[in-house]
């Protein structure tokens, strides 16, 4: 059906009004308008439907908007059949296959995103933690491993990572991640609380009853009262 589709859209085209602007639907977005930059978005699509950045915009503001999973999903399988080495359709496709409860059609829509794009920092990160709630330690690791090394600024992927190193029993390896990520950033404390959570997982409560200690904050200094002026 989809080959009827994509030549019902091409005769479409020939009498296709003026396109309206991409751009502009973008800037309705950026003003805080998405209904209206989905509608503006829907006349670019219908004016050129065999462009796939119009139907990967729709699509996107769709599931941004948490409806209409369908016409999100005809989108996204027209793009792809015009754009099938798009990163971005895979991408969305996940996201898709998520709201769905399908995680693990979900979790290979992203892996063919960073196929395409290997530096696909968000797709990554989306099918680590998918394969961490899969269980599946290793392709998770391997996602946050990829984080690691080229966003080492990214702390929820770092502590992922830690997260599911623990889970193979390699717990000085976790160990050693949580201390090198709090070294770089002591303030942090989502850090300091998720380290205290390890040491307690691991048995070591003293360590974690000492960084949650450190969270607390400094018991306010007693006020001296003023002394009264001598009567000498």
């Amino acid at each position: 059906m989809l080959w009827f589709f994509v030549a019902s859209t091409l005769l479409a085209a020939l009498d296709a009004p003026e396109p309206a602007n991409l751009t502009t639907a973008l800037a309705q977005e950026a003003e805080g308008d998405s209904a209206g930059a989905l509608e503006t978005m829907e006349a670019v699509v219908r004016a050129r439907p065999t462009e796939p950045l119009p139907r990967v915009e729709a699509a996107r503001l769709l599931l941004k908007q948490g409806g209409a999973l369908e016409r999100a999903e005809t989108h996204l399988d027209v793009a792809a059949a015009i754009a099938p080495d798009n990163p971005r359709v895979h991408y969305l496709q996940g996201l898709l296959w998520e709201e769905r409860g399908q995680p693990l059609r979900a979790v290979r829509s992203y892996e063919l995103a960073v196929f395409y794009r290997t530096s696909y920092a968000d797709a990554h990160f989306r099918a680590g933690s998918l394969w961490v709630s899969l269980e599946d330690w290793l392709r998770a690791e391997l996602h946050f491993r990829y984080l690691r090394r080229h966003r080492p600024e990214w702390v929820q992927a770092r502590l992922q990572l830690a997260y599911v190193l623990e889970q193979q029993g390699r717990v000085a390896d976790a160990e050693r991640e949580l201390l090198l990520l709090r070294g770089e950033q002591p303030a942090n404390v989502l850090i300091t609380r998720r380290m205290a959570d390890f040491y307690e997982r691991v048995g070591r409560p003293e360590q974690a009853a000492k960084l949650r200690t450190s969270l607390e904050p400094p018991a306010p200094r007693k006020k001296m009262r003023p002394l009264r002026p001598s009567r000498r």
